[in-house]
């Protein structure tokens, strides 16, 4: 009977340790993202998985946000992305993003990029404008004149992620990342991002036919103040 009794232990031990190894190994794999340098800019869970290389749109938008990194400062912005003429889906856009951290520090205070690929959620319960959603666009820092903050590996596109949760810029959010990979629906070595809900300004995401006119982008200037 202590025969049996002792068999059975050692037979407890080995499965679990078995079920130890299992679950170590898939820990150490699950997440291809870290492997490949990538940091998320945007791990709020904001729903990012309904994002769509392939959902006809437009972004649009421009204002403040206030930057903590490096320094605590108010960093001006103005974006805007549609589909091209043609568009059959894949990701596709045309646009701008313009980014401006307002403090002299020597490094890293502007971005002035063309808008490459973007990816949209347009709402289900749009705003008595037609509008709302979220959005991330794509900028190419390697394209001619564009500017970028200089990093070693060099930064070769940024990420830009927006939300539009009302008509008067109420809630909206703007976030910027830097990225070593290079421009794409996806592009990887993403830093944390910085920005957040909007200071003052408006963020608009509507439907729109691809390839057609009409985007317009309030400059930081002309955007509307909504706090002191």
């Amino acid at each position: 009977m202590r025969y049996a009794l002792s068999a059975h232990g050692t037979r407890t031990r080995i499965v679990g340790a078995i079920a130890a190894i299992v679950v170590l190994c898939f820990a150490m794999t699950r997440p291809a993202d870290i492997a490949q340098g990538r940091v998320d800019p945007t791990t709020q869970d904001q729903g990012q998985a309904a994002l769509s290389g392939d959902t006809v749109g437009v972004a649009t938008g421009g204002g403040t946000v206030t930057v903590t990194v490096p320094i605590s400062l108010v960093a001006s912005f103005g974006i805007n992305g549609k589909r091209p003429v043609g568009f059959t889906g894949g990701g596709a856009a045309a646009g701008r993003i313009n980014y401006d951290r307002h403090a002299n520090i020597t490094t890293g205070r502007h971005v002035n990029v063309p808008v490459l690929f973007m990816t949209l959620e347009l709402s289900a319960t749009p705003s008595p404008n037609g509008t709302g959603g979220q959005g991330q666009l794509i900028g190419d820092c390697t394209a001619p004149a564009s500017e970028c903050p200089s990093n070693t590996p060099a930064f070769q596109s940024v990420l830009v992620y927006v939300q539009d949760n009302s008509d008067t810029g109420a809630n909206d959010v703007f976030q910027i990342s830097f990225c070593t990979g290079p421009a794409v629906v996806s592009p990887l070595g993403c830093g944390v991002a910085e920005g957040g809900a909007l200071r003052t300004g408006q963020i608009q995401i509507r439907a729109s036919v691809p390839g057609s006119g009409g985007m317009s982008v309030p400059t930081a200037a002309r955007a509307p103040l909504r706090l002191p």
